[in-house]
């Protein structure tokens, strides 16, 4: 099987992805990852160049992971998405709400550990990046699970996700 976990920010896609991995027992690519290891959170917003390379690193690795049998895959870079929803079996959705959301971020910074590249004080102020992005990818993403909509499964809850795992086999 193979499957794409998309949704907003801190809705929770690396987690699931993690453990559709291991019950299903195929590899995982995280796509914040790729862009951390490039170097992406390094870019200055005018480095044109840089997010070229990057994108092409991004683009590179996707395409040679999604040629395997089975795998999972979290993120939403809208370059590579189509990529790999062309690939996969299903595109589960996190539609989970802006407060979740927040709350699961804050908990990250001060509990648990996202990433060992970024500092504490830009995970601060990555708060008001989950904000604005909710509202600015907003759009692709609608527009995006429209035109794969016989692959989409979307979840409210993290109930249902719940769920959705214990079934799978």
């Amino acid at each position: 099987m193979r499957i794409s976990i998309i949704g907003q920010s801190a809705s929770g896609k690396s987690a699931l992805a993690k453990t559709i991995s291991k019950k299903l027992h195929v590899p995982y690519l995280q796509i914040d990852r790729l862009w951390l290891e490039a170097g992406g959170h390094r870019l200055r917003p005018n480095d044109i160049q840089g997010k070229e390379a990057i994108r092409a690193h991004l683009k590179l690795h996707v395409e040679k992971f999604i040629q395997q049998d089975g795998w999972v895959s979290d993120g939403w870079y809208s370059r590579v998405q189509p990529i790999i929803a062309d690939r996969a079996d299903q595109i589960l959705f996190l539609n989970i709400s802006l407060y979740r959301r927040l709350t699961n971020h804050i908990r990250r910074v001060f509990v648990d550990q996202r990433h060992k590249e970024i500092t504490w004080w830009d995970e601060l102020k990555f708060i008001y990046k989950i904000i604005r992005r909710t509202y600015s990818r907003g759009p692709k993403i609608k527009t995006f699970i429209r035109d794969h909509q016989s692959k989409i499964i979307t979840f409210h809850k993290y109930k249902e996700i719940k769920r959705y795992v214990e079934n799978l086999h």
